[in-house]
């Protein structure tokens, strides 16, 4: 069962939690930052039970805006695009809550909804006004919800939710029928292109299952640094603070049950750093030795970067890159009291440019791409990627690994990797590469799809360079 808040009483409260939720998904929408970095910023503030409500309603109206723009252009005459940011957030805010959630009234949904939206520049009471009675009118056409599994599991009228299904009293979702790629893009909340393409490629039950995976919460990961006692005193600690917590798969990881943390003495401590599974087996995959000399291509915001400096030794050293500075100091501050030698350096924005003035042992390029792969942790991504991005990302991919291949010494590793499950980032990327450059010889490689994985998906090729200086 989903852990939601009943929220009778408190409307000021809640309404708070409501209003961060709005400016938030406005400024998402606004800018290029993703959710989790600008939420971020302000979960600190609330306590556990709020940082768990402000995320679940924030990240669930990103990701299923899809569906409900579908159920809310029944009631509305202008389309949903054509309406105000906060007119537009508050109408899926409310939706969300009242279709996707079961533990939280629909009176209390709707009106600390319409409370958060008061205090934005320019909202009246005629659009508050607008807001209450669309909300209302949705509440009207659903009739109840369930656990159960319905007997016809393409039913219009019901659409999967959080802890069950939603039922209405008239139909919601395209015939399957008649168009089975329109029908999983608005019951599950995805870009027409996206279900074609995997529908394609993985046949309709397969696509349907990794449609299902991106829509659920990742649970939190962290992994045990290099800082920590031994596994069993990260978890007694964190159990002691009042966390919910269990050893992960990988002997050094750690798996959170509910929302993230708050103040902690692993934390404070470095006993941990955030960071899913997949991504630690992609930063454990170049494993480089200690005194090794290490390039860290596209950093930001340096979790991996962090992973790679404590195998190197005193005698190793780590240069992390990155074409924004803004991004660059976010590594700058994962690295900062670390043992161990590292420096920062800004990229130019072509990849051709790039000339570092030396060579390296190890080189990890986590290379910038589509997210597909992480789309339960990025909900925003599906919306920000369309079909012709993955032509320009495979045409920076190919420019980032030359790069790579140019600063590789004889003898050296390379980590491709991206959070992307698509070919064309990842698998043609790499047979690419191994056409231009024939010295390189793939060693391993692995692709995480997120419905096998009880963690997020992605892609990874380790290679190696020929010890021949002549190449």
């Amino acid at each position: 069962m989903n852990k939601e808040s009943t929220q009778e009483g408190a409307p000021g409260e809640y309404a708070v939690v409501r209003k961060v939720a709005l400016e938030l998904l406005c400024e998402t929408e606004a800018g290029s930052r993703f959710v989790d970095e600008v939420l971020s910023e302000h979960i600190g503030r609330f306590e556990r039970r709020d940082r768990h409500l402000l995320q679940e309603i924030s990240y669930g109206a990103l990701r299923h805006q899809n569906t409900l723009d579908r159920l809310l252009k029944f009631y509305v005459k202008l389309s949903m695009d054509r309406q105000r940011a906060p007119v537009r957030w508050a109408l899926r805010l409310g939706a969300y809550q009242l279709v996707y959630l079961s533990r939280v009234p629909a009176h209390a949904a709707v009106n600390q909804t319409l409370e958060g939206m008061k205090s934005f520049q320019g909202i009246g009471r005629k659009d508050v006004g607008f807001v209450n009675a669309i909300l209302h009118r949705l509440i009207g056409d659903i009739t109840r919800k369930t656990e159960e599994e319905p007997a016809e599991p393409d039913d219009p009228s019901i659409l999967p939710v959080r802890a069950g299904y939603c039922h209405f009293s008239r139909p919601v979702l395209p015939l399957v029928r008649l168009d089975q790629v329109d029908h999983l893009s608005v019951k599950y909340s995805y870009p027409r292109w996206l279900v074609k393409t995997w529908l394609d490629r993985f046949g309709a039950q397969e696509a349907r299952a990794l449609l299902i995976a991106g829509n659920r919460t990742p649970r939190l990961c962290a992994r045990i640094t290099a800082r920590a006692p031994s596994s069993a005193e990260v978890v007694e600690a964190l159990q002691g603070d009042g966390f919910e917590v269990e050893a992960g798969e990988d002997e050094q990881s750690v798996l959170f049950a509910g929302g993230g943390p708050g103040p902690s003495e692993a934390l404070e401590k470095g006993w941990i750093q955030f960071q899913d599974l997949t991504a630690i087996q992609i930063g454990a995959a170049l494993a480089p030795p200690a005194g090794a000399r290490v390039l860290d291509l596209c950093s930001a915001p340096g979790t991996k970067a962090v992973q790679l400096l404590e195998r190197l030794g005193r005698d190793g050293s780590l240069l992390a890159t990155d074409r924004s500075e803004s991004r660059l100091a976010l590594v700058e501050e994962n690295l900062s009291g670390l043992e161990g030698s590292w420096k920062a350096a800004t990229l130019p924005a072509e990849p051709a440019s790039i000339e570092l003035g030396e060579s390296f042992t190890h080189i990890l390029v986590d290379a910038p791409c589509s997210n597909t792969g992480v789309l339960g942790r990025r909900p925003e991504a599906r919306w920000r990627v369309r079909r012709g991005d993955l032509d320009s990302l495979a045409e920076l991919q190919d420019g980032l690994l030359d790069a790579a291949v140019r600063h590789l010494r004889p003898g050296g590793r390379l980590v491709y990797s991206t959070c992307s499950i698509e070919p064309q980032e990842n698998e043609e990327r790499v047979a690419a590469l191994l056409r231009r450059c024939p010295f390189l010889v793939e060693l391993d490689t692995r692709l995480f799809l997120p419905h096998r994985v009880d963690s997020d998906g992605g892609y990874y090729s380790l290679l190696t360079r020929s010890a021949s200086k002549e190449d």
